[in-house]
This record gives structure tokens, C-alpha cells and sequence, in this order.
């Protein structure tokens, strides 16, 4: 339990709340701990509406194998890549978060670190769709031109 404690101290450091960054402490159960106040500007919820829940809670059924791999303490050391997940917005909207974790050994709980990259995936979204309306407008057009007869061309 002191490990747990120590863990805790750490998410009322100066700094914890300021961070535009959603910062939680997660015990290995996956239930929230503590989270920043950053959790109520980006998603919504308040604190009392998060803490003491499943992180599991906000993420769609397609997600939820990435929060088991997010919290597996086996992993954090394994597999220290961040993890991509949506979480739900209050307005049962969605935003997408890049996510880290850290957990020092022996404790029940650990740190997670989400990034918003709702706007950049949006914009990547977007771009894709437009390159891939710019090539098919493109084809149509070749073909328009092909099926067009010239009528300065007299025939054979």
C-alpha cells in the first residue's frame, strides 16, 4: 500500500493538473485513481465522474484490447511504444489520444500520459479523401475524354 501511496503523491506534484495533457494514475485494474484537469477541459467528464471508474469505461468495444495492452505492467517495459486509443467524449463524440506509460517496480499503479491527435488524424483523414477524390475525378475525366469523340477528326 505505501507503493500505491507514493504513486499518489506524485499526481498532486505541482505541475500534475497544469499540463494540457490528460495525466492519470491508473491502478493496475485499470480503475482511475487521480486524473488532471485537463480530463474535464478535452473530454467533459468531471473528476468525480472518472475517478474510481474503468478507463475501459470511455473506449469503444474495438479499443479495449489496446487499454489491456496499455496497462499490462509486463509490457511497459517490454513495449514502451505508445498506444493509440479513443476515448469517449462527454458528447459521446471521440477523441484520439497517443499514450504513455510509466510504473516503477512494486507498485499497484501507474502513470498514463494521453496526446491529443484528434486534429492531426482528422487532417490526415482529410488529405487521404482528397488525394483520393483528386484521382478519381482525374480518371473520370480521362475517361470522358475517351469516350469523346473529336469532331474535327473525320473517320478512317
Amino acid at each position: 500500500m505505501a507503493q500505491v501511496d507514493a504513486a499518489d503523491r506524485r499526481a498532486h506534484s505541482p505541475g500534475f493538473h497544469e499540463s494540457q495533457d490528460l495525466l492519470a494514475v491508473v491502478a493496475l485494474d485499470g480503475t482511475l485513481k487521480s486524473v488532471n484537469a485537463s480530463w474535464k477541459r478535452v473530454l467533459g467528464y468531471e473528476f468525480n465522474e472518472l475517478v474510481g471508474r474503468a478507463l475501459s469505461r470511455l473506449v469503444d468495444d474495438q479499443d479495449r484490447s489496446r487499454v489491456i495492452r496499455l496497462l499490462n505492467p509486463r509490457l511497459v517495459a517490454s513495449d514502451p511504444a505508445p498506444v493509440e486509443i479513443a476515448l469517449r467524449h462527454k458528447d459521446r463524440s471521440y477523441r484520439i489520444f497517443t499514450w504513455e506509460r510509466r510504473k516503477r517496480a512494486g507498485e499497484e499503479a501507474m502513470f498514463i500520459l494521453g496526446k491529443d491527435i484528434t486534429q492531426k488524424k482528422m487532417m490526415e483523414t482529410t488529405g487521404s479523401l482528397r488525394l483520393h477524390d483528386l484521382k478519381a475525378q482525374a480518371e473520370k475525366m480521362r475517361r470522358q475524354e475517351e469516350s469523346t469523340e473529336d469532331p474535327t477528326r473525320k473517320p478512317r
